[in-house]
């Protein structure tokens, strides 16, 4: 039976993140009948990046300029690396009697350049070889979901907010939704009959500048727990600067580690010499812009709507205690909760998102990209299909 008759479907998302660590994988069981679908998470697991793959990941992603050769190569060796751990977590899912359908991988992001008005093109670019991963599985995969909206104009993220209503809006709840990954991102989803509009947009560094000079000043990969942040005093004097950057301007609704990466660290640790801050004080610092940067988009949607009861975290910033501690501090009126909660392993929410787009791809169903307002005289279709290889 061809797939685009099925009126259930069983996607697995893959994603990796702005920390580039590995890929998480998310079994959805998305089904359609009488004009509704409905999607629920399955299964979820996680696969490391070998170190070699790792650096050069992050070698093309901070890089300046780059040979075509490592980028070729790259591209390849990421999407056999997804492509095998498909395969694995396809073996493993058999055993329980779960057929996967197909397949949705965003990929790995090298490149985030958003352009908010004015003639230039926003710009972005996620990697890992789709061909790779439909040849390694034999799955047809659908993949490179962001080109379609820098097609339109727009900034390419945040990309996955109609899939996240799908998984997490309700009738009676308004639900509020923070990701704190590498970047940190809301999504917004008012409950029914309020009136009020679906808002998401990134609200800053999430784990990116913490990791960066965790590594940095204390070669470790990152400060477990905020243990390290927690011990500091934030510099009132740095905070001022860089609060003072174009994005917390409000110039954009999306960002990525060429903002909040190898660049700002580099410009904060010259801060702190001539300030005189201590290592500590610093990645205390780099801490609270981050909490500071979020609550700084929360506090708006959290006053408009009096529902908002709870904030669901996830991402692995959710880890953190530091963020989650000046999180209650900064919105005492919005009670913590872990994204869990809500039906779904917050590790593999991303991933679970993007297999919703995949099925949407499939059935040539376009998915709105704009929250803020803004009508949307085209709505892109959201993904690029690659058929597996005939097997002779």
């Amino acid at each position: 039976m061809k797939l685009i008759n099925k009126k259930s479907l069983i996607v697995l998302g893959l994603n990796s993140g702005t920390s580039a660590d590995g890929i998480d994988l998310a079994a959805v069981k998305i089904e359609r009948s009488n004009g509704k679908v409905s999607a629920r998470f399955i299964k979820g697991s996680a696969r490391k990046f070998s170190p070699e793959l790792r650096q050069k990941i992050i070698k093309l992603s901070e890089s300046q300029s780059v040979v075509m050769e490592d980028f070729i190569d790259t591209d390849n060796r990421l999407g056999e690396s997804f492509g095998r751990a498909a395969r694995s977590f396809l073996k493993s899912l058999e055993k329980d009697k779960i057929k996967i359908d197909l397949i949705a991988s965003h990929g790995q992001t090298v490149r985030h350049i958003p352009a908010p008005g004015g003639n230039e093109k926003s710009g972005t670019l996620q990697i890992g070889s789709l061909e790779m991963i439909s040849n390694i599985t034999g799955k047809l995969t659908v993949g490179d979901f962001r080109q379609a909206d820098i097609a339109l104009g727009n900034e390419g993220a945040p990309i996955t907010v109609a899939a996240m209503k799908r998984l997490f809006a309700a009738k009676i709840e308004s639900r509020l939704i923070l990701n704190i990954g590498g970047i940190s991102n809301f999504f917004y989803f008012p409950k029914s009959n309020s009136g009020l509009k679906v808002k998401a947009r990134d609200c800053g560094p999430g784990n990116s500048l913490c990791d960066l000079l965790s590594q940095k000043l204390f070669n470790r990969k990152f400060d477990h727990n905020g243990t390290i942040a927690n011990c500091g005093r934030p510099s009132k004097k740095i905070l001022t600067l860089i609060m003072a950057e174009p994005f917390f301007r409000g110039k954009y609704v999306s960002t990525g580690k060429e903002m909040f990466g190898e660049s700002l660290t580099g410009k904060m640790t010259a801060l702190a010499s001539k300030f005189s801050v201590s290592d500590g004080d610093l990645l205390s610092t780099a801490a609270e812009l981050t909490v500071l940067s979020i609550a700084h988009s929360l506090k708006p949607v959290i006053k408009k709507d009096k529902d908002i009861e709870k904030l669901y975290l996830t991402g692995g910033g959710r880890k953190n205690k530091f963020f989650v501690s000046r999180l209650k501090e900064l919105l005492p009126e919005t009670k913590i909760e872990m994204a869990d909660k809500l039906g779904i392993n917050a590790d593999y929410i991303e991933a679970a998102a993007y297999a919703v787009m995949g099925e949407a791809a499939l059935r040539s169903e376009p998915l709105p990209t704009l929250f803020s307002g803004k009508d949307q005289k085209q709505i892109a279709i959201l993904g690029k299909i690659v058929q597996p290889p005939v097997r002779i």
